[in-house]
């Protein structure tokens, strides 16, 4: 019958057994009290200046211990809320209450109240916190001798209860000892020794008991529920692992006596045990159990969900099989598990000592084979174990050397192993330029000049990495440039100038005719006939180049003009200029035609005029021409003539 309940009829009892249990409630309500489900009521609702009452028609004997448990909620709102409720013990009646700060304790005498309390009152001396206190005769002073226990905080953890949450409320009355512990939450928070028959009710111990709640300037929806929360647990020694039958026990809280239990554990398995019988799961996987109660008043709880996992053994592994002293030593759990979730590690190094790391360093000083056991455990408590044999190697040290060279030509490399001891087995480059190469001698052609940082490492015999070194390398080129070609003048010195500044460089001008220096990047030339010089430049890396410039001497200072041109594009004779041997400096050169228009005019050379006048041909003709200008001895002349435009 266990085993073979379905979910539909355990749900068709819970009602049947509600529904018969309902008209049963011996509770009488005052004021602004309402029952809200079988075992809940609202004491106050979020409303100014009201209170509510809940009494038990049947009183209670305090010589007989009792021990009651109940759910309050305080309500949601914090800074304007108020102002609080209590569980009361009176021998007056089931039709008292009051608003406002007395919390519908005040004036009742005799009385004990346990009260928690939301409101600051300064006048009753009340702490900033929202509090638990116990009073007595209807007075909710502090500092009166009818304060009897506290005032403490509520919540052992918090400042404050008007949280919107259902909270665990115990009060638990020993009658030999004559002892009362106050509870919340399962945490003790008050305890009173007194004799509440004598001290307080004058030797009857019969009593009503009851809640009562109010509010004033300020509200709270306030609720109290006789407790009937389902909840379950485990033994401390259970695993939750894959073929381990699971023993639920029963950890439930009810004001009355719990009479009814329905469990589904998930896996379409059903039990109306109090303590199920220990059960095996099917496989490992995630379940979701769920619990209902009823208790001797015939309410029902609200049904328990609580997601249940049964955790998969794990499949231990680690890396790596070699470990390096002075460089890699950390282990690397590799560990899977197909259901649940990995919680602890222990690693046994076999020299007596162990880390509790996932990913710890192994404490090795010497090389050598080791034998390492490694031991993972989840959370559901599931364990495996895995042992092998790891070496533990040196690292080697290296060294490196590359070649500086010209573009065009490859760079050689050379690696060193500086402790033999270690062999290498290869070796690997970084070009620092995406380019990688391996070897201990290889060669490489850059693409490109420019100084190179090149990474270098080496991996041992056994496979342990060096440290990686840098090695610098520079790729140089050098382009001669001499300069354009000219025209001086006889006797004209010439300012030579090499176009590339590096001091690094050798510089050579041949021949040395004329030259005041052949060997630097611009020495003065003079002279007197036309020349060529060709200029070597040579870097200490042996990069060579050439080139030349061609320099034509005329007699001068002198303006040299033709005086017929044929502006025809064919590369011959197309511009009318002038050659100024010894006139760095020019005035003006300007062409008029034979009205005296100007057609050209420019000062600068080696300009000259193509035949056009404002994107027109010129038609041909004869033209007058003028040119001044400032030789190189500072003598301003000039020089005119004709020309003829032929077409």
């Amino acid at each position: 019958m266990k085993q073979t309940l379905t979910l539909a009829l355990l749900l068709l009892l819970a009602g049947s057994f509600r529904l018969s249990g309902q008209v049963q409630l011996p509770y009488i309500l005052n004021g602004a009290a309402t029952q809200r489900t079988c075992n809940c009521y609202i004491l106050t609702p979020d409303q100014q200046t009201t209170s509510g009452t809940v009494w038990n028609k049947n009183k209670i004997n305090l010589r007989q211990s009792f021990n009651y448990v109940f759910d309050v909620n305080l309500g949601c709102k914090d800074d304007n809320g108020a102002d609080g409720i209590g569980f009361i013990l009176q021998t007056k009646g089931t039709n008292l209450g009051a608003t406002g700060q007395g919390i519908g304790f005040k004036g009742i005498s005799p009385s004990l109240g346990v009260i928690i309390d939301t409101y600051q009152n300064n006048d009753e001396n009340d702490p900033s916190f929202d509090h638990l206190a116990i009073q007595m005769d209807g007075v909710t002073d502090h500092l009166s001798s009818n304060n009897l226990a506290g005032p403490v905080t509520a919540l052992a953890n918090s400042n404050n209860i008007e949280d919107c949450q259902w909270h665990l409320f115990r009060i638990q009355w020993d009658a030999v000892r004559q002892q009362m512990d106050v509870s919340m939450d399962n945490i003790l928070r008050l305890t009173l020794n007194k004799d509440l028959v004598d001290d307080i009710f004058g030797g009857d111990p019969e009593v009503y008991w009851g809640f009562a709640g109010s509010t004033g300037g300020y509200s709270n929806l306030q609720q109290f529920c006789a407790a009937l929360r389902p909840a379950f647990n485990f033994d401390g020694g259970q695993i939750f692992c894959d073929g381990t039958p699971i023993q639920f026990k029963d950890y439930s809280s009810s004001f009355g006596a719990i009479t009814h239990w329905w469990w589904d554990l998930g896996d379409g398995s059903f039990s109306v045990d109090p303590q199920p019988p220990a059960h095996l799961y099917p496989s490992a996987g995630h379940y979701q159990v769920k619990l209902v109660i009823a208790d001797n008043s015939g309410c029902i709880s609200d049904t328990l969900k609580a997601p249940f996992t049964v955790g998969a053994y794990p499949v231990a592994r680690f890396t790596p099989d070699v470990l390096c002293l002075g460089g890699g030593m950390t282990m690397s759990d590799q560990t899977s598990i197909a259901v649940g979730t990995l919680k602890k590690w222990e690693w046994d190094w076999g020299d007596g000592t162990t880390s509790n790391s996932q990913n710890p360093l192994a404490p090795y000083a010497t090389t050598g084979p080791r034998n390492i056991r490694l031991t993972v455990t989840s959370e559901q408590g599931c364990a495996n174990t895995v042992e092998k044999s790891v070496l533990v190697s040196q690292i080697p040290t290296i060294n490196g050397s590359g070649e500086n060279v010209c573009l065009g030509s490859s760079t050689h490399f050379q690696g060193v192993n500086l402790t033999p001891a270690t062999p290498v087995a290869s070796w690997h480059w970084d070009m620092d330029n995406q380019a990688t190469l391996t070897g201990i001698q290889p060669t490489y052609q850059y693409p490109d000049t420019g100084h190179y940082l090149v990474r270098l490492y080496a991996v041992s015999n056994d496979g342990c990495p060096s440290p990686e070194i840098n090695i610098p390398v520079s790729v140089t080129a050098v382009y001669a440039r001499a300069g354009r070609d000219t025209i001086v003048a006889s006797g004209q010195p010439l300012q030579l100038q090499a176009q590339w500044g590096d001091d690094r460089l050798q510089y050579t001008w041949s021949p040395a005719t004329g030259l005041n220096n052949p060997y630097i990047p611009n020495p003065v030339a003079l002279l007197h006939k036309d020349q060529t010089y060709r200029l070597t430049l040579v870097s200490p890396e042996g990069c060579r180049d050439e080139d030349q410039i061609n320099v034509k001497v005329y007699e001068g200072p002198e303006f040299y003009v033709p005086n017929a041109f044929t502006p025809n594009n064919d590369g011959r004779n197309d511009v009318f200029r002038v050659i100024a041997a010894g006139i760095p400096q020019l005035d003006f050169f300007i062409v008029w035609d034979r009205w005296g228009q100007e057609v050209f005019r420019s000062n600068s050379l080696p300009g000259g005029w193509d035949g056009t006048c404002q994107g027109h041909l010129a038609p041909a003709g004869t033209y007058v021409w003028m040119v001044q200008g400032v030789d190189y001895t500072g003598r301003r002349f000039s020089r005119k003539g004709t020309v003829t435009l032929i077409r």
